[in-house]
C-alpha cells in the first residue's frame, strides 16, 4: 500500500474513534445512569491533575472546584443549581451556615478566601468528580471524561456492578430510616435511632462499629463507608438492613433486634 493511501487510512481511523469517543463522552454528559456507573472512580481527579486542599477536609469549595476545571464560577454554580437532586442523592454537596460554618471556618484555618463568606457550598471528592462529567466545555472535564472511558473492559463491568449495588443499597438505607422514623417506638435515646442501627448492621457483618471501620479504611469523618465497601459487602449491607426494617415494622425494640442479629450474624457475614 503506498504511504499516501496509508496516511489517508490512518487519518480516517482517527477521525472515526474521535466521534465514536465524542459520543460516549455526550451519552456521560446527558445520563445520570451513566455517571452514577463512573462517580465511585474519584482517583481519576488525581491523575489528571493535582486537587486544591485545605487542611482537615477532603471537601471542596464551589470556587476551588471552578479553579480545578478551569471555568468562570458562576459556570459550576449554575451546574450545581441545575443538578442539585442529583448531588443530593449521594450526599456529594452540603451547605453550611451558622454554627456549622463557624466549626469549619475554624478547621481550615489556612483558607483565608471563606473567612468573611457567609454561607458556604461544598462538593466532596465524589461530587468533584460528577461534576466533571456534567461540564461539557471545560477541557478539563473532557480529560476526566476521556480517562473513565478508556478504562480497560474487566475493570468498566465491576464498576457497573459496583454501581448497581451502591444503588440497591441506597434505596435499603432508605427503607431502614424511614422505618426508624415512621414506626420505631422503642427505649433508644430521641436521636441516636439511626446511627444506633448502623452500628448494629456494621457489628452483625464485620464485629465492628462504623467507626472503627472508617478507622479501619483510613477515611475521613465525612466519607460515606458504603463508598469503600466490595461489592459483596454491600450486599451484606443490604440484607442486614432489610432484616433490620422487618424487626422494626413488627414492633420489636432495639435490644430484641441487637440480640436477634446477633445471635444470627453467621447467615449475613
Amino acid at each position: 500500500m503506498k504511504k499516501q493511501d496509508q496516511d489517508e487510512k490512518n487519518k480516517k481511523q482517527d477521525q472515526i474513534e474521535a466521534e465514536v469517543n465524542d459520543s460516549n463522552e455526550m451519552v456521560l454528559i446527558e445520563s445520570k445512569t451513566m455517571r452514577d456507573q463512573h462517580v465511585f472512580r474519584e482517583d481519576v481527579l488525581t491523575k489528571i491533575k493535582a486537587i486544591p486542599e485545605m487542611s482537615n477536609t477532603m471537601d471542596v469549595t464551589i470556587q476551588m472546584a471552578a479553579n480545578y476545571y478551569e471555568v468562570p464560577l458562576e459556570t459550576v454554580r449554575s451546574m450545581v443549581k441545575r443538578h442539585r437532586d442529583e448531588f443530593n442523592d449521594y450526599e456529594e454537596i452540603r451547605m453550611l451556615k451558622g454554627k456549622a460554618l463557624k466549626e469549619f471556618k475554624a478547621l481550615v484555618q489556612n483558607a483565608p478566601d471563606i473567612k468573611t463568606a457567609p454561607s458556604l457550598q461544598l462538593l466532596n471528592r465524589r461530587g468533584l468528580l460528577r461534576l466533571g462529567m456534567l461540564l461539557a466545555d471545560s477541557e478539563v472535564a473532557k480529560s476526566v471524561r476521556s480517562y473513565l472511558l478508556n478504562v480497560e473492559e474487566v475493570s468498566d463491568k465491576e464498576q457497573k456492578l459496583w454501581a448497581v449495588e451502591r444503588e440497591i443499597s441506597k434505596r435499603e438505607r432508605r427503607q431502614l430510616t424511614d422505618a426508624i422514623k415512621d414506626f420505631y417506638q422503642g427505649l433508644l435515646k430521641k436521636g441516636f435511632e439511626y446511627s444506633t442501627f448502623t452500628n448494629l448492621v456494621y457489628k452483625t457483618i464485620f464485629d465492628m462499629s462504623a467507626k472503627q471501620m472508617k478507622e479501619l479504611y483510613e477515611l475521613e469523618k465525612n466519607d460515606l463507608l458504603r463508598d469503600y465497601l466490595t461489592t459483596e459487602d454491600l450486599r451484606k449491607v443490604v440484607k442486614a438492613e432489610k432484616t433490620i426494617s422487618v424487626l422494626i415494622l413488627l414492633g420489636k425494640d432495639y435490644q430484641d433486634i441487637k440480640a436477634e442479629m446477633l445471635n444470627n450474624k453467621e447467615k449475613f457475614q
